[in-house]
């Protein structure tokens, strides 16, 4: 689309400044690898900048017809217990994104089980609440956003300890796109849970 916009000298106005990260480190990545260093962000008031987390499982990515990575899935799940269950609720929204649709799908599942033996977390998920806590995939998160977001990679080494190059809708015309979207949806912190290492890419 730039490209035709170019093509046809319809002027492209490039964003160049950055609001909704409270902490330098959730758009620090994008910042580099989508814009050259030039957007202009806000100093975080907190000089321990801790807002991005990387959270390793050992989990295994599921390459057939299933698509999903279950550990992932329910070390996610298990986050959302520990922050909206008990006497003491987190105030953070939350939101989760996955890599492909079918990992979105598990969680969505996982967290109607979860919502039955904790049923607290059902005022979370209300619609009628102002940002309640959504699971959506790389392509369906355009436009959210949350205080706190969690992030599954999904794709990882397989039972028989294969590793493809394969990443979904990464993988697609415009994937690096729809990633840099997803990982600036969070204001206050990012919790990328994975079961990849870097020497498998």
């Amino acid at each position: 689309i730039l490209d035709e916009m170019l093509a046809a000298n319809v002027p492209v106005v490039h964003l160049n400044w950055h609001y909704r990260s409270r902490h330098e480190s959730l758009i620090t990545f994008s910042n580099h690898r989508y814009y050259n260093g030039g957007l202009v962000t806000f100093p975080s008031p907190v000089t321990t900048d801790r807002a991005v987390h990387l959270v390793r499982v050992a989990g295994v990515y599921d390459r057939g017809i299933n698509q999903i990575n279950l550990i992932e899935a329910q070390a996610i799940i298990a986050e959302i217990v520990a922050r909206y269950g008990g006497d003491q609720p987190s105030p953070d929204t939350l939101g989760v994104v996955s890599f492909n649709q079918k990992q979105q799908t598990l969680i969505q599942n996982l967290l109607d089980q979860a919502r039955s033996e904790n049923p607290e977390l059902d005022q979370y998920l209300a619609q009628e609440t102002l940002e309640p806590l959504f699971v959506k995939n790389l392509e369906s998160v355009q436009g959210d956003e949350r205080d706190i977001i969690l992030f599954s990679t999904t794709f990882g080494r397989d039972a028989a300890g294969k590793m493809l190059m394969n990443f979904g809708p990464i993988n697609q015309q415009g994937g690096e796109r729809r990633l840099n979207v997803a990982i600036t949806r969070a204001r206050k912190e990012l919790k990328v849970f994975t079961s990849l290492k870097p020497d498998d890419i």
